[in-house]
Formats: C-alpha cells, sequence, structure tokens
C-alpha cells in the first residue's frame, strides 16, 4: 500500500500516541479527504520523474560562450546599442559588458540562451519608462531559454502601477541574477511564471516595489534566493502562489487570472491538487522587512526552505503556510514586529473579515496577526528561530495545520497589540471557521511542539482551542504568561507534560 494510504489511515484510527483515541469532533471524512494529501502525490510525481532540460555539454557551452565578448564604451551607451549586440551573440551566446551609465529604454530587453548582461555593480543603470516588462527572458515549452545572466545591473521601472515586472522569467532553465537592484518597480520586481527550473538569485535587491518584491507563480522549480532582500513593498516581499490558470486564458495574461480569482472563484478559494505550484524553492540570509502586508505569502508551496532569514516590521504576518501547502522548513530566522495591521485600508480589512471589529487609538486593526502562520498545510517545521516582539501571537495554526514540529524557538514578548477585543499567545493550536464555503477548516491535530523557550507576557505561553487533538506539547520552557502557562481548551486527546 502506498504511503498516502498510510497517512490517512492513522490520521483516521489514531493520534500520535497510541494510548489517546482520535476525538469524535474531528471530521473523519474531511481528513480522509484532505485533498492535499493527493496534492502532494501529484507534484512529487510530476516533478520527480525526470528531468525536463537536457543541457547538451554545459560545460562545453559555457567554455565556448566566455570566449565571445562585446564591450560597449561609453559612446555607444544608448538602446540600439544595446539590442544590437544581444542581437549578435543570440547565436553563439557570450558577454555584453556594459560601462557605468544610465541608459533609457522605451522596449523591453529579450535576452537568449547563453546570453550574459553584467554592468558595473551601482553604476550602470536601466531606465524602463513605460515598458510593462522591463527585462524578459521567455523561451517556449519545446525550447527554454537556458543559461542566461545578468549581473551588477540597477533597473528602474516607472511608469503608472498595474500587474507588471521589471523582470520576467517564464520557460527557462539555469538562469541567475547576481548584484541587481530594482527600484520602486511598478507592480513586481522578479516575477517568475510557468515552466522555470534552477534560477538563481544572489545579492538581489528590490526596494519599494508597487505590489510585491519577488513573485513566483504555479510551475516554479528548484529557485534558490541568498543574500537577498526585499522591503517597502505595498503587498508582500516574497509571494508565492498556485494562482488558477482558467482554461482559453494566456499564461501571461495576469490580469485575467487575477481578475478569475479575486471576483469569480473568490480570494480564498481552495486549493486544487491538480494545480502547479512552486516546488523546493530555497531562501538563505535574505531580508524581508517594512512590506505593507506580508513577508512572505504562500498560497500553496511545496518544500519551501527558509534559512537565517530577517522577516521583520511587516504589517501583516512576517510568514503565511497557507493554503495547500506542505514539507516547509523556517530554520534560524529572526521574525520580529510584524502583524500591527495599522496600514490596511478598510476595504482590506473587509476581505479579512474583520473591519467591525475595531480600531486601536493609533489605528490599527484591533485584529491583530502572528510571526508565523500556518493554514492548511502539513509537515511544516519551524526550528530554532527568534520569535519576538510580535503584535499578534508569536505561532498560529489556524485552521487545519497538520503534523507539524515546531521545537527549540525563543518565543518571546509576542501579543504586544493586546486590545479589549483580543489578546494572543506565544503558540496558538487553533480551529479557525472557514472564510470560503469550499475551506478546510478541521482542527489543527497532531503537531509537536517541544523543547521551546516561551518567554514574556502572552496571554498563554501555549493555547489550544476546542477540537484540536492528537498534540504533543512536551518541554516547553514558560515564563511570564498572564493567564497560564498552557491554556488547553480539550482537556482530554493531547499529551501535554511540562519540563
Amino acid at each position: 500500500m502506498s504511503f498516502f494510504y498510510h497517512i490517512r489511515r492513522r490520521l483516521l484510527q489514531k493520534t500520535l500516541f497510541s494510548h489517546t483515541p482520535v476525538i469524535d469532533t474531528f471530521k473523519h471524512a474531511e481528513i480522509a479527504e484532505w485533498a492535499l494529501f493527493d496534492r502532494i502525490k501529484i507534484a512529487d510525481q510530476r516533478n520527480n520523474a525526470s528531468k525536463t532540460i537536457e543541457y547538451n555539454d554545459i560545460q562545453e557551452i559555457t567554455k565556448k560562450n566566455a570566449q565571445n565578448k562585446i564591450i560597449l564604451d561609453g559612446y555607444q551607451l544608448t538602446e540600439t546599442s544595446i539590442f544590437d549586440a544581444i542581437a549578435s551573440l543570440s547565436q553563439q551566446g557570450g558577454e555584453l559588458l556594459i560601462p557605468q551609465g544610465r541608459i533609457i529604454f522605451t522596449s523591453s530587453i529579450y535576452i537568449p540562451s547563453h546570453v550574459s548582461i553584467i554592468g558595473i555593480e551601482g553604476k550602470t543603470d536601466f531606465v524602463f519608462t513605460d515598458v510593462e516588462y522591463g527585462i524578459i527572458v521567455e523561451g517556449s515549452s519545446e525550447k527554454p531559454i537556458i543559461q542566461a545572466s545578468v549581473k551588477n545591473i540597477r533597473i528602474f521601472h516607472e511608469g503608472d502601477r498595474r500587474f507588471c515586472a521589471a523582470i520576467l522569467v517564464t520557460h527557462t532553465a539555469g538562469i541567475s541574477f547576481d548584484n541587481i537592484d530594482i527600484i520602486s518597480p511598478r507592480s513586481i520586481g522578479f516575477l517568475l511564471s510557468d515552466r522555470v527550473r534552477e534560477t538563481r538569485f544572489n545579492h538581489c535587491r528590490v526596494f519599494a516595489a508597487g505590489l510585491v518584491g519577488f513573485m513566483l507563480i504555479r510551475d516554479v522549480r528548484e529557485t534558490l534566493l541568498q543574500n537577498c532582500t526585499a522591503e517597502y513593498c505595498q503587498q508582500s516581499g516574497l509571494f508565492l502562489t498556485d494562482l488558477k490558470l482558467p482554461e482559453n486564458v494566456a499564461p501571461l495574461d495576469f490580469d485575467a487570472q487575477l481578475h478569475y480569482t479575486n471576483h469569480e472563484i473568490g480570494n480564498f478559494a481552495p486549493f486544487s491538487c491538480n494545480d502547479p505550484s512552486p516546488y523546493r524553492t530555497d531562501i538563505i540570509n535574505c531580508v524581508f522587512t517594512h512590506n505593507r502586508k506580508m513577508g512572505i505569502t504562500t498560497d500553496g508551496v511545496g518544500y519551501l526552505s527558509v534559512k537565517n532569514t530577517v522577516i521583520a516590521h511587516n504589517d501583516c504576518e512576517g510568514i503565511t503556510i497557507d493554503n495547500g501547502s506542505w514539507g516547509c522548513l523556517i530554520q534560524n530566522c529572526h521574525i520580529f514586529n510584524n502583524g500591527w495591521r495599522g496600514r490596511q485600508s478598510q476595504e482590506e480589512l473587509g476581505i479579512d473579515f474583520v473591519e467591525k471589529l475595531g480600531l486601536m487609538a493609533d489605528g490599527s486593526s484591533k485584529a491583530k496577526l502572528p510571526g508565523i502562520s500556518i493554514d492548511n498545510a502539513i509537515y511544516t517545521r519551524i526550528e530554532n528561530n527568534h520569535i519576538e516582539a510580535n503584535w499578534g501571537d508569536g505561532i498560529k495554526l489556524v485552521r487545519a495545520g497538520v503534523n507539524s514540529s515546531i521545537n527549540h524557538n525563543l518565543v518571546e514578548n509576542n501579543n504586544r497589540g493586546v486590545n479589549d477585543k483580543f489578546h494572543f499567545f506565544g503558540i496558538l493550536v487553533g480551529v479557525a471557521p472557514r472564510q470560503h464555503p469550499d475551506q478546510y477548516d478541521f482542527p489543527s491535530c497532531n503537531n509537536h511542539i517541544f523543547a521551546n523557550d516561551i518567554l514574556g507576557a502572552h496571554f498563554a505561553g501555549i493555547h489550544l482551542m476546542h477540537g484540536a487533538r492528537g498534540n504533543r506539547i512536551v518541554d516547553n520552557y514558560i515564563v511570564g504568561a498572564t493567564f497560564e502557562a498552557i491554556e488547553d481548551h480539550v482537556r482530554s486527546g493531547n499529551l501535554i507534560q511540562s519540563p
């Protein structure tokens, strides 16, 4: 029998502890039929079956391309000269070296396979005026763009805000970006969408994006962001999503896709097990701060790894693991001062169903948000992080958070936004009501929360809502809770032990 059969059976027949029965408040059929099990199976089969790109002796190609160089001087620094140079390299590949200077573009730059564009860090500026996509790396299903790169460029993406991007990557493999600064892009800084493989970002920074700093949509696999930053963006610093692609809508017609999501199926529509999603994304030594919504948002991802990263001062959650995500890891991160919720409009608060809950004296919503949120996700690991001074909970399992391991974290002085309507916890194991009629809302279950230091004036260090069963709460050191160390509304069906 398959691995997934045994997981279903274990969830239905028993908790993680043989002596504790599954409680009848569980919605047995809903857990057994949870689409996330099928999503994991389908995604793993699709993504791990075989390599879709054959590289045909990359070392020889790279060696050959290194011999082809075009060096522009200051007198040649025009849009036309750059387009002509790229065209001359398109057949054999090679490097285009661009000196310091400021170049105005009124058309997009298309980068072919095996071509590198290299500027001088902090001194070579590309200014795109009223251009939907500044740099485009776009192949096809039959012929992806491979082994192209951009280095040492500052990009300004000017014009009226709409859904567009400073850099668009689609149908590619082996693309890299080094030392790229994108300053005030109209909408997205880096946009990756559909059949994108092995993209590498190193020392890339997006400041004040009109929407999102880095956005990964649907079938984007094996992506690495290292030493990257997204700050002061109007939405999230990093957004990974399985955005629905309706029939008869072009993959790059994002306006139609967003309209379908927001106005036809609803913003909180459940995930589909067949929808492709970002897969194996590694975030290392990055910074996501001061964004008007989340630092990192996931809307259905597989195997996201966030390590040694600072996630701070974001107005909504620091990071969400949501809506059909699995196998995600948050490790050795500093997550602090998120969730104030003071910069959302009344319309946005209405979309989140909290506009009627009132505002605090500082103008922020009384419904604060956590440092880390888990919602409709399985196999999440949260390890060795410092989670402090967030306005809501430190870690919140909203609903249907299953088989998480939360261990060896310092969870300190959250609950900053306590008010007359709400108080918050170090770790909340929750059973929130659904926000969409087809959303899964069964209790968070079978989570292992152990060896955490939970300090400061949380209402409770750990809170278990009614219906949350099969959880192991073991060896947590809790000091300073204003009500009690562990607030348990279940009273049976969980294993709770003090150190």
